[in-house]
């Protein structure tokens, strides 16, 4: 049932089988964990389809296993498990206080089912460690951003400077 296993249609095919019958092929994801499915689907088959929203909250503290995001049109709270974030918990450490993130619900119910966070972030380098030598001579710095992450950027950022990290791959982008 869609309450227990929502899931987002990634794309369609329609076909046919030997018996003549009409299928639909869809390539599912799992709207929480991510997890990729295929499903087929015959003239009786029924589906339930409910409406996927998208709204901007901004992140507040966490609490335990529990993250608490304000809806900044209604100045509603809403609290999220940590495990329902978007990408795994490896992320947890590039969220930062007042940072807007994404919460996906299914309407009318079963309401807010994961959140993510913005593709990209600004963050400040607060000191460089050790050189790294990378493909096609470019040198990469282990640095560590003010709120104690530590990621591979070019050798030319100093610290002081801001920085745009790719939030899906976890990678820098450039300059701020």
């Amino acid at each position: 049932s869609p309450a227990k296993a929502p899931t987002i249609v990634v794309s369609r095919d329609h076909g046919g089988i030997a018996s003549g019958q009409a299928v639909i092929k869809l390539n599912l994801k799992h709207a929480v964990s991510g997890i990729k499915s295929k499903k087929r689907f015959c003239n009786n088959d029924m589906l339930e389809v409910l409406l996927l929203v998208q709204n901007q909250y901004q992140y507040l503290y966490s609490d335990g296993d529990t993250a608490h995001l304000l809806n900044m049109q209604t100045y509603e709270e809403l609290t999220m498990d940590i495990n329902t974030l978007e990408g795994s918990k490896d992320k947890l450490p590039y969220l930062e206080v007042n940072m807007e993130v994404t919460v996906q619900s299914l309407e009318p119910e079963p309401g807010p089912l994961s959140w993510r966070l913005p593709t990209r972030h600004t963050y400040k380098v607060k000191s460089l460690v050790d050189r790294i030598a990378k493909d096609r001579g470019t040198t990469y710095v282990t640095g560590t951003l003010e709120n104690g992450i530590q990621a591979q950027i070019p050798n030319f950022i100093k610290p002081g400077e801001n920085l745009v990290i790719d939030l899906m791959w976890l990678t820098y982008i450039g300059r701020a």
